[in-house]
């Protein structure tokens, strides 16, 4: 029996409190489409993002705890997307039983659902899933590219291992016949309420808001190795447009993996350390002074870790969907950068030095 497109989609978002899934929400509630709805442990950045725009529903759930609430958001959407995952470098690192726990058994749980209740499942995978493999590898294929990762006393690919390995049972229950689903692999998506800021802050944040707490408390930009990695950088208003574009095409999506970033947008780590402190400095009329330093990757994250030298994504599979990412390099950092100066208090920051 056809669905009626004039009623929304009811579309539960599991994790869907955090950076991505805030967003996302937003996005899906802005449109006559979809009709969505969270699920997580904390609201706090899903209020904020909602501060000024309609509601969202919100449920509390522990994915490994509260599996009665799981299955009875699985079994009322049209649309399950599972962004459960733990995301910080440095927690893999330093919690990779925790990482295991969250991000393979948590999302278990949301798939076995899925399976149960015969519901769409997008589930987000990573780029890191790609592992190693960088440089005359790039860019990468979701179909093609070789999945390479370092040895098991680098547990910074504990996370990738999870990730991987949960594409592999996704993947299998596709060829099972009962899932229907999509796989996605964001490359470095930015914008606003991606980390929290200042002191209180998670202990070593990602990219964007490690340089930025160092603006904002005027104290050295630190470059990880040198800052030779390169990064391909995706506003989060285009990626939450690319997912928006596969959930409208469950025909041409099923049982399909898109890398969704944005080539044009490849920088060094180094070179973006000097974007986003001219982009601060031209903002607030402070940061000349913040150096710009290196430090060895084990004295920033600890033992255990190891990176990726390149990450360019292909992406012509979600081109095809009639998508193509339209926020260059600098606007990204520009309205990542202001969306936090005009909440830093929300945000947590320390400090801040006022625009002039």
């Amino acid at each position: 029996m056809a669905r009626d497109v004039s009623v929304p989609q009811r579309v539960a978002l599991v994790g869907g409190s955090g950076f991505v899934g805030s967003n996302l929400a937003l996005a899906l509630a802005q449109s006559s489409d979809f009709d969505p709805f969270v699920l997580d442990t904390t609201d706090e950045k899903l209020a904020l993002r909602f501060a000024s725009e309609a509601p969202c529903a919100f449920r509390r759930c522990d994915v490994l705890q509260d599996t009665d609430v799981l299955e009875e958001a699985v079994q009322e959407a049209d649309i399950v997307v599972n962004l459960v995952s733990h995301v910080l470098p440095k927690t893999f690192l330093d919690n990779p039983l925790g990482v295991i726990d969250v991000t393979l058994h948590g999302s278990m749980n949301v798939i076995n659902a899925a399976v149960r209740n015969k519901t769409r499942l997008i589930h987000f995978s990573t780029s890191e899933v790609y592992g190693k493999t960088g440089g005359s590898e790039a860019p990468f294929s979701e179909d093609h590219s070789d999945c390479t990762l370092g040895p098991i006393d680098n547990h910074r690919w504990i996370y990738s291992t999870s990730k991987q390995l949960l594409d592999r049972i996704i993947h299998a229950h596709g060829l099972a016949g009962d899932l229907d689903y999509a796989i996605v692999r964001p490359f470095n998506f930015v914008g606003p309420l991606m980390d929290w800021l200042g002191d209180d802050a998670d202990d070593v944040p990602r990219v964007f808001a490690s340089f930025l707490n160092a603006l904002l408390q005027e104290r050295p930009m630190q470059l990880v190795d040198g800052g030779k990695s390169r990064r391909c950088f995706t506003y989060i208003e285009d990626a939450t447009s690319a997912l928006v574009h596969i959930m409208r095409e469950p025909e041409r999506a099923r049982n399909q993996i898109f890398n969704i970033g944005n080539p044009a947008n490849e920088t060094t780590i180094a070179e973006l350390a000097e974007l986003m402190r001219g982009i601060y400095r031209q903002e607030t009329g402070a940061g000349a002074q913040v150096t710009i330093e290196p430090v060895a990757s084990e004295e920033f994250y600890g033992a255990g870790y190891e990176d990726c030298d390149r990450r360019m994504p292909d992406i012509g599979k979600i081109q095809s969907l009639g998508w193509t990412p339209q926020t260059g390099l600098q606007e990204t950092f520009e309205r990542s950068i202001r969306y936090c100066i005009d909440n830093a208090a929300a945000l947590g920051a320390a400090s801040v030095k006022a625009p002039v």
